[in-house]
């Protein structure tokens, strides 16, 4: 790493947390990297969120190159970053949502890692902790339609990228655009971004709520990740998750991304990735519109690039 660190920017983009966004403060507070600027904004929340930030700002340590709060009328998740975005003065960015935290040497270990890679990679990442509403350490089971446990995870990539082919440790795989056709397993709360790069691609797309998994899509294409086989952050889960109670919207989001993607995808001859992604997408919207998921997949039925893809698995399984 340079001898002159880098200006890096915190982002916390807070919403209804006023019982977990002091320690995700203090924890951005607690880095021991230095060249820091933190950006906090309040995205009207309706509990003592706002609250809670103005005292936590009167005690503030005096280390930060800036410190901004802003406190406006709820404008969702992805126009409070793109906004954030345009504030940022760092040369990275990192943000966090306000129930995690960031551990004390996620700065530092993921700038050491971008300064060494250089320009070709956007982003670095971390694994992330599962922790509960309390801070305890959690485990995830995987488990098979018989409900039998085929796997038990505490960490973050390693529940995401299970059973699904992909060495996190190898850097042709990590991040890799094929990759992250089947879905996020990228801990956004584990990251470093390059923002220049971020700016290139655009930022997020207003009101989308897998906006993680966009934003890597897009980067993808253009730039690499590199991974660093450490925990620098805790992933808090709780009943007010977005994956809790967004689960529709997620769905046709995602559904929405993929079909956005299609064009490129095909075009890069990722027929083996992107079509499953987009079945299983399809089965699963019939929870909330069957109608919506026949006309999709009868649609789909009629694709000549899924009959391509669909010729392509016979001659597979043929071929053992």
């Amino acid at each position: 790493m340079s001898s002159i660190s880098p200006l890096v920017t915190i982002i916390i983009p807070a919403y209804n947390h006023d019982k977990f966004v002091k320690e995700c403060l203090d924890s951005a507070a607690a880095q021991l990297y230095s060249n820091l600027e933190l950006l906090i904004i309040n995205d009207g929340s309706t509990d003592s969120t706002h609250q809670v930030i103005k005292e936590w700002l009167l005690k503030a340590p005096k280390r930060w190159f800036r410190l901004e709060y802003i406190n406006q009328e709820n404008k969702g998740l992805t126009a409070t970053l793109n906004s954030a975005l345009n504030w940022a003065q760092g040369k990275y960015i990192s943000p966090i949502a306000s129930d995690d935290i960031m551990c004390p040497n996620k700065i530092s270990v993921l700038v050491e890692s971008l300064e060494r890679k250089g320009e070709e990679y956007a982003a670095a990442f971390g694994n992330a902790q599962f922790i509960n509403e309390h801070g305890n350490n959690i485990n995830f089971d995987i488990k098979d339609s018989d409900g039998n446990v085929l796997s038990s995870h505490n960490l973050f990539l390693n529940y995401y990228s299970f059973g699904r082919n992909i060495n996190v440790n190898n850097p042709e795989d990590f991040g890799s655009y094929w990759s992250l056709l089947a879905g996020n397993y990228l801990p956004a709360m584990s990251t470093l971004i390059r923002t220049e790069s971020i700016r290139k691609v655009g930022g997020w797309t207003s009101g989308n709520c897998v906006e993680d998994w966009e934003l890597w899509l897009k980067l993808a294409k253009d730039y690499r990740f590199a991974y660093v086989d450490q925990i620098v952050a805790l992933y808090r889960l709780h009943g007010s998750n977005a994956t809790n109670v967004k689960r529709e919207q997620i769905l046709r989001d995602s559904i929405w991304l993929l079909e956005n993607e299609k064009e490129y995808a095909l075009k890069k001859n990722f027929h083996w990735y992107f079509f499953p992604a987009y079945q299983l997408n399809l089965c699963l919207l019939k929870e909330f519109d069957p109608k919506r998921s026949l006309v999709k997949r009868f649609s789909l039925s009629r694709d000549l690039e899924f009959y391509r893809y669909f010729l392509m698995r016979i001659k597979k399984k043929l071929n053992g």
